[in-house]
């Protein structure tokens, strides 16, 4: 795959999850979180099986792998949705989004060690620029307060991404990325059905359904859950783990650009210089990758027919 290819599906996927923060709004403003969650996992399931049924794009699953699959997604959307999820009812979102931005730091070294993943100084500087970004566009955007159970909720979302990520890559080696998202889309609604049926059930039951809330939650099952996962397993296939987390920074940079132009939103200039260093450091942590696409670039035209 070509790495201009890689970079565009790490930004789509970005984008995705970072529209479904509007979408999430909408929909509770009928449905609770684990109605959503679970409703959009067993629609994802469904869809991407029935296309891989029709498509013939089934692929038998070892039985090791299968267990794998299982765990890749225990850790996410399970661990991740759950510990953050419940962290907001404990800090301020200021606080949690500093923490969150942690998780390109720990998925960096857990690649290198568990891996084996080679970090070079571009990776490591960018890593570390694009976390002050996050951490300067955070800080003053409102109240910052946290609990002891609000951080030990956001250290279990921080351990699901990156057990996600490191659990996953050994497998899309060898399995395609829809095999992947299918199996994870479908273990991970098993695993909130019980939480669907004992806290939300009755309200799922006895609720006036709404049209909006539903629309809202098949898009936020096709563009979140289906096209987000899809890409980005793709992403971490091509470029690892470390690499490919660093680009979850993108996700506030969407969220305030969104802000901005759908709500109306004024940015003033800590969001500008946190921004700044939120793309810089991703930039540099692909540098290297950069630089190899460039002088592809300056090749292809050299021997163009145009030059001779």
């Amino acid at each position: 795959m070509k790495l201009w290819v890689t970079y565009l599906r790490a930004i789509g996927a970005m984008f995705c999850w970072a529209i479904t923060f509007v979408w999430y709004k909408i929909a509770y403003e009928t449905y609770r979180p684990y109605e959503v969650v679970f409703l959009r996992l067993l629609l994802a399931s469904i869809i991407l099986f029935a296309f891989m049924a029709i498509a013939k794009k089934w692929q038998k699953i070892e039985r090791n792998d299968l267990w794998r699959l299982m765990i890749v997604a225990f850790f996410e959307p399970f661990l991740y949705f759950n510990g953050e999820g419940n962290a907001m009812q404990y800090v301020s979102s200021s606080f949690a989004s500093i923490v969150i931005a942690t998780i390109p730091i720990f998925a960096a070294l857990g690649a290198w060690l568990l891996l084996k993943e080679r970090l070079s100084v571009w990776v490591i500087l960018g890593v570390i620029v694009s976390c002050m970004g996050v951490v300067i566009m955070s800080i003053g955007s409102g109240e910052f307060k946290a609990t002891m159970i609000g951080v030990m909720f956001l250290a279990l979302a921080i351990f699901g991404s990156v057990g996600y990520g490191l659990m996953v890559r050994p497998l899309t080696l060898k399995y395609s990325t829809l095999t992947i998202v299918a199996y994870q889309s479908l273990f991970g609604a098993i695993y909130f059905l019980p939480m669907f049926l004992i806290v939300d059930g009755r309200h799922f039951m006895t609720v006036e359904h709404s049209l909006r809330g539903i629309y809202t939650i098949m898009a936020m099952s096709i563009f979140a859950t289906i096209g987000a996962f899809v890409l980005f397993t793709d992403v971490i296939r091509t470029l690892g783990v470390a690499k490919s987390n660093i680009f979850s920074n993108l996700i506030p940079v969407f969220t305030v650009a969104l802000a901005f132009w759908i709500l109306g939103d004024a940015i003033d200039s800590r969001t500008i210089i946190g921004l700044t260093l939120t793309l810089v450091g991703l930039l540099l942590s692909q540098y290297a990758d950069l630089k190899k696409l460039k002088q592809r670039y300056l090749l292809g035209r050299s021997i163009s027919p145009k030059n001779g």
